[in-house]
C-alpha cells in the first residue's frame, strides 16, 4: 500500500507539474490529533500535537472548481510527567506520518485579488514511525515500545475524510478544517481505534 501511494502521488505531481492550470502551493501548520480507542461499551481518548509541511497542485477543472493535490509530513507528539516523592517518569509519544490529500475545491470570488475556497475529499495517511518513550530519574533507565514492532497490533494506513475552507489573499492562504478517520487502526479483533482532529495552516502560491 506504501508503494501504490507513492507511485500515485509522484504521477499526479507530473501530471500537474506540467499543466498551465496546475498552481503551485506550499503549506505549514498545526493539526492536533485525538485517537479513540473502543472496546466493548467503553471507550478512552488520548490527544497529541501535531505540525505539518508540505507541498499542493490545484488544478482548474472548470471555472472555479479545481482539485488539489498535494503530499504533506506529518509530526505528532505528546510528553507527560508522573511523580511520586523523588521519583519522576517521563513518558514522551511521538509519530511521523506521510499524507496525500485529494481535495475537490470550490472558490467564490471576494474581488480582484481575494477569495474563499471550500474543499472536500479523501486523504491517505502513512505512518512511517511510531514510539513511546518511558525514561525514570531513579535507576535512570529509558525504554523505548515501537508502535509498528513485528507483534503490534497497530496498522500503518489511515484512510481520512476532510472538509475545510481557505481564505486567499493575493499569493497567500490561511485554512482550516477536520478530518476523520474512517478505518480501525487495531488489528484487535474486540478493539476498534480511531483518530480525528481539526487542522489549522498557512499556505503561498507561487
Amino acid at each position: 500500500m506504501k508503494k501504490v501511494t507513492l507511485i500515485l502521488a509522484a504521477a499526479f505531481v507530473m501530471l500537474f507539474a506540467n499543466n498551465a492550470q496546475a498552481q503551485l502551493g506550499v503549506n505549514i501548520g498545526y493539526a492536533p490529533q485525538t485517537t479513540t480507542v473502543t472496546t466493548g461499551n467503553s471507550s478512552s481518548s488520548s490527544d497529541m500535537n501535531g505540525f505539518f509541511a508540505g507541498v499542493n497542485y490545484n488544478h482548474v477543472l472548470s471555472g472555479n472548481i479545481g482539485l488539489s493535490f498535494g503530499g504533506q509530513v506529518r509530526y505528532n507528539t505528546k510528553t507527560t510527567t508522573a511523580s511520586i516523592l523523588s521519583a519522576t517518569e517521563t513518558t514522551k509519544k511521538t509519530q511521523l506520518l506521510v499524507d496525500v490529500p485529494v481535495l475537490l475545491n470550490f472558490a467564490i470570488p471576494m474581488g480582484s485579488e481575494a477569495r474563499i475556497a471550500l474543499f472536500v475529499g479523501p486523504v491517505f495517511s502513512y505512518a512511517l514511525s511510531g514510539n513511546t518513550n518511558v525514561a525514570e530519574n531513579v535507576l535512570n533507565t529509558s525504554t523505548d515500545f515501537n508502535w509498528y514492532g513485528e507483534k503490534s497490533n497497530n496498522s500503518q494506513f489511515d484512510l481520512m475524510g476532510a472538509a475545510g475552507a481557505a481564505l486567499e489573499f493575493k499569493t497567500f492562504r490561511l485554512f482550516g478544517g477536520y478530518r476523520m478517520g474512517f478505518l480501525d487502526l487495531d488489528k484487535s479483533d474486540n478493539v476498534k481505534s480511531t483518530t480525528s482532529g481539526i487542522f489549522v495552516g498557512l499556505g503561498y502560491l507561487l
